[in-house]
């Protein structure tokens, strides 16, 4: 008998001794999350750009450090040619941008633009809060679980099912043509569409090698838009999830506001951005320079681009 109760207390052991294990290694899975996800928000923190409103916050004259812009080689081009930025599209109906190597939260973004090859039925413009896994490499909320992934493709496959991504993929851009027309898009989570429809405006200088001057003001969730200094009006659809159309001066199922209100993203970076149109078709080059990056609101800032 008393051999028996010995050997029960010792299963009895070995049971804690295993469950203890189970708990430690628990908390200290518990205690990497956390410290991971400290980690990634103060990163994350520290790496947006922000000032006193109208103070500068970034400039490119695209005359060196070029290593602060993605530029890459291919059908698809982004290359600094003669002191300009000078994005390539080659497809019809494609899309492709650069951005400049940091992240705003709210900020005054100009730039100048002007096609030098290919149709006038094109898009060109500001991309803003950009959020690509290709810029950021990992959306999981937990950087070894990246590595984890890379590792072991079916963990990490699980480790999706069960875990949000760290972030939404996307981003906003507003275009205008060399036609005369402009528009704005939203990409989230790889679908595409168009938030306002394709507008006349006379304030566009049509044609090729046309100078345009471009900015986007983002506050928040509150956008605003100008074309050659003029403020500009987008057609917003009524129901946020169907197509905008503007005919004959009249915004069709939408309403007219210089205001677009969006909370999907609500920092990411800055880039210039080039999209070629299904009837314009592809070999669309533009060539952007003179970027400024103002905190918005009034300040020491020139009022004009």
């Amino acid at each position: 008998m008393a051999s028996a109760s010995q050997g029960s207390r010792s299963g009895g052991r070995r049971i804690f001794s295993r469950r203890t294990l189970l708990m430690l290694c628990l908390l200290a899975l518990l205690a990497l999350v956390g410290a991971n996800l400290l980690y990634a928000a103060v990163e994350s923190r520290e790496s947006i750009l922000t000032s006193a409103p109208g103070e500068l916050l970034y400039a490119a004259a695209f005359d060196g450090l070029l290593d602060e812009w993605s530029l890459y080689e291919g059908r698809q081009r982004a290359a600094i040619v003669d002191g300009e930025l000078e994005v390539l599209v080659s497809a019809a109906q494609t899309a492709t941008w650069s951005a400049a190597r940091h992240n705003f939260g709210d900020f005054d973004m100009r730039a100048t633009a002007r096609a030098i090859a290919g149709p006038v039925d094109n898009g060109f413009g500001i991309i803003f809060r950009l959020n690509d896994t290709d810029e950021r490499g990992c959306d999981l909320p937990v950087v070894v679980f990246c590595t984890l992934e890379d590792l072991l493709p079916l963990a990490g496959a699980m480790l999706r099912q069960v875990l949000p991504a760290a972030y939404t993929e996307g981003y906003y851009a507003f275009l205008i043509s060399s036609d005369g027309y402009y528009s704005l898009w939203q990409a989230e989570n790889g679908r595409t569409r168009q938030r306002s429809a394709w507008m006349p405006s006379t304030q566009i200088n049509i044609g090729l090698e046309a100078g345009n001057r471009i900015r986007v003001i983002g506050e928040g969730s509150a956008f605003r838009f100008f074309i050659n200094d003029a403020p500009v009006s987008l057609c917003l659809p009524d129901n946020p999830e169907a197509a905008s159309t503007f005919y004959a001066g009249d915004c069709l199922d939408g309403l007219l506001s210089q205001t677009f209100m969006n909370e999907s993203l609500l920092t990411g970076a800055l880039g210039l951005i080039v999209q070629t149109t299904p009837s314009g078709g592809g070999g669309a080059t533009l060539r952007f320079d003179d970027v400024l990056v103002f905190a918005p609101g009034e300040g020491r800032q020139d009022a004009r681009l």
